[in-house]
């Protein structure tokens, strides 16, 4: 509905549109308000009319868009709904401001203003405000102009330059010489790190050829690196250049080109570190470690052990030293293959019976098949002449990285192919030392037999008639120094026996008269026989209700478990239970039998030695446990003889556990014993705890 005022001009109610001039007819007034509004929409700003009170009165299809609302809710409305409400009482003050004193201004040129969003987001604006007078009314057009995109692109561009900024000081700060080179091999970038390195300033630098200035030496020539830059738009590798003092520096270059979208190069980025004091180190490494590898091939040569390097499945001969001619008699030539080798000279190995050993037994050939360390295990070659050589052998498998494989050694291996070291020792001299000790050893057990016996027979005598009231009544310490001969004739005739055994084996004449025995009562029948003993252990038998027939010596498996019972008494000072285990291992085809106790155990760096002749822990010694170090010898051998095997895991302070394996009747008995996965021996050396032992 419209008012008219005195003079009858139409006064304007909110939500119409103000007409162009209150001079022109209603007709002509409306066509030009229409062309007003259309050449509002026309505008690239957002366009508002404001009038004293504060409404708006009219606005552009550019300020809808902008602020989100339809004319329809835009007009009649106050400026108060396109404002945040934090600038809304300081706008009113303003605006009351400027329609006392209204002209054209540009607002928010430097200034943080923003508008708010139909949605209530807020955003950053530019205004630019101009007086409208219709008739004697007063209106205010803003140009509002939407900043949001212009802020994000000026603080892009604030980042950008922080960032190349930071990036241009982090290349000065670089310990790395920095180079950028035209494509001219101009110099445009010549940074901090180039000055300590070459010694010419920045400003000498620039606009200089690279090249010439530094006389660079190009691996191959200049024009083998250009193509390589083309090619691949990078090159690396290593330069020679001349420093402004007259040094020589050798340089580890990287080099990258330039282009812009059209692939042109722009420039060339080149980033030197020298390495000139550790390329002579490395020349001096080189030189002496020529010197070591010289000197170790002479001490190569010069080993009294065979040495050979051996490879794949076969044992192909990879590499020997002199040695290896004189323990076969004949040259074994490289990459001829192990089995090929014999065969061709008619060598056969045997083991130290005499028995030939078959080729999976061969050391040479199991270390390869089973990687895993085997040592002082003793084998007998017999060459073609006939000539028989004792031996050492002991194996190790070699793990080599690929890069430490060089030259000839390299082409004579295939990828993943193992690699085993093995040692031959002629152990001719130990041999006929140990048949002399051997010899004397059999000699003094047999006859210390007739005065021991004569002794006990004695004491005994002496004992036994003065009980039955002949003669006249011994005094106590008549009694006690007879018990003590007796005691000392019982421990040297048990000696004797051990050495005699010991003979008997070392001479091939200890024979086993084997028959089939159920284990189980053999065995309950040791441990009742030794418990009453000792008062301070308690002997444990856990055993299955089955029997257990192997085919055995009785008296001599006796032996073996009266040895393992009785050493873990003797090794457990303190007391405590020895448990006694007695089953069936894998698939039912063996039996396993474990001593186990708490006592001292045995030092790990022992371990290895422990089982041979006269071999004995110190920690025995120390705590003054008496032995002579032959009974596990013996009970090792006599396992062996009957097929089977013993090993032992012990740990110092918590015990020891050893363990017999022996095949149950019906299982094939297999000459000699399994050993440990990381050493091996024979009998007649220093035998080895299994793995984990």
């Amino acid at each position: 509905m419209t008012a008219h005022d005195p003079q009858g001009a139409p006064e304007q109610t909110p939500g119409q549109p103000v007409p162009a001039s209150s001079t022109f007819p209603p007709g002509i007034a409306d066509v030009t308000s229409v062309l007003f509004r259309q050449f509002l929409d026309l505008l690239p700003d957002a366009l508002i009319v404001v009038d004293e009170q504060g409404h708006l009165v009219q606005a552009n299809a550019q300020a809808t868009a902008v602020f989100g609302y339809s004319r329809e809710e835009l007009l009649g409305q106050t400026l108060d709904l396109l404002l945040p409400e934090r600038f809304r009482e300081i706008h009113r003050r303003h605006a009351a401001q400027y329609f006392r004193v209204p002209r054209l201004r540009p607002m928010g040129i430097g200034l943080h203003l923003f508008a708010r969003h139909k949605d209530g987001g807020e955003f950053p604006v530019e205004i630019s405000l101009s007086p409208l007078h219709v008739g004697d009314r007063l209106y205010v057009i803003a140009a509002v102009r939407d900043m949001t995109a212009q802020r994000r692109a000026e603080r892009e561009r604030t980042l950008l330059l922080q960032n190349l900024s930071v990036q241009g000081e982090l290349l000065n700060q670089a310990y790395d010489a920095i180079i950028v080179r035209d494509s001219l091999d101009r110099i445009l970038l010549w940074n901090r790190g180039a000055e300590r390195l070459y010694g010419w300033p920045a400003q000498e630098a620039l606009g200089r050829i690279s090249t010439r200035l530094l006389r660079t030496d190009f691996p191959g020539g200049e024009g083998a690196v250009r193509t390589a830059l083309e090619r691949d738009g990078q090159w690396e590798g290593e330069l020679t250049q001349l420093a402004r003092d007259g040094r020589l520096l050798v340089v580890e270059s990287r080099q990258a080109l330039v282009r812009d979208q059209q692939g042109q190069v722009l420039a060339t980025l080149e980033i030197n570190r020298d390495i000139s004091e550790r390329r002579q180190r490395e020349r001096e490494a080189r030189a002496m470690l020529a010197g070591h590898l010289s000197l170790l091939e002479q001490l190569f040569e010069a080993l009294p052990l065979a040495v050979a390097l051996v490879a794949g499945a076969t044992a192909r001969l990879v590499l020997a030293n002199q040695a290896v001619r004189r323990v076969w008699g004949v040259d074994w030539p490289f990459g001829q293959p192990f089995l090929e080798f014999l065969q061709a000279h008619r060598i056969i190995i045997s083991d130290m019976r005499g028995k030939t050993l078959a080729p999976e037994e061969l050391v040479t050939l199991r270390v390869l098949r089973e990687q895993r360390a085997i040592a002082l295990y003793q084998e007998q070659i017999r060459r073609a002449d006939g000539s028989p050589l004792p031996v050492l052998v002991s194996a190790l498998p070699l793990h080599v990285p690929p890069e430490a494989l060089q030259g000839e050694l390299l082409r004579q291996l295939a990828p993943g192919e193992p690699l085993a070291l093995v040692i031959h020792q002629d152990v001719t001299p130990l041999k006929e030392a140990e048949e002399l000790k051997d010899e004397f050893i059999s000699i003094a057990a047999h006859e210390l037999r007739t005065p021991l016996a004569a002794l006990t027979g004695y004491a005994e005598m002496l004992l036994r008639q003065t009980e039955r009231g002949h003669g006249p009544p011994l005094a106590p310490w008549q009694r006690e120094a007879l018990e003590e001969i007796q005691q000392g004739t019982k421990r040297l005739a048990g000696l004797t026996e051990e050495l005699l055994d010991l003979s008997r084996l070392q001479a091939g004449r200890l024979q086993l008269q084997r028959l089939p025995a159920d284990i189980v009562p053999l065995v309950r029948q040791v441990v009742r026989r030794l418990q009453p003993t000792s008062e301070r252990h308690q002997l444990e038998v856990q055993a299955p209700a089955e029997p257990l027939v192997a085919l055995i010596d009785p008296h001599r498996l006796e032996q073996v478990l009266t040895n393992l019972v009785e050493n873990a008494m003797k090794y457990s000072p303190q007391g405590g239970p020895v448990q006694v285990r007695i089953g069936r291992e894998g698939d039912g085809q063996a039996v396993l039998i474990s001593v186990q106790d708490h006592g001292i155990g045995i030092p790990r760096h022992q371990q290895g030695q422990i089982g041979g002749r006269f071999m004995r822990a110190e920690n025995a010694r120390a705590w003054g446990i008496e032995g002579t170090g032959l009974g596990l010898y013996l009970a090792r051998a006599l396992v062996e003889q009957h097929g089977g095997r013993l090993w032992f895991e012990s740990e110092e302070g918590q015990g020891s556990t050893f363990f017999v394996r022996l095949p149950l009747l019906g299982e094939e008995s297999e000459e000699g014993c399994e050993l440990p996965e990381d050493e091996e021996t024979t009998p007649a050396a220093p035998p080895v705890r299994e793995a984990g032992a």
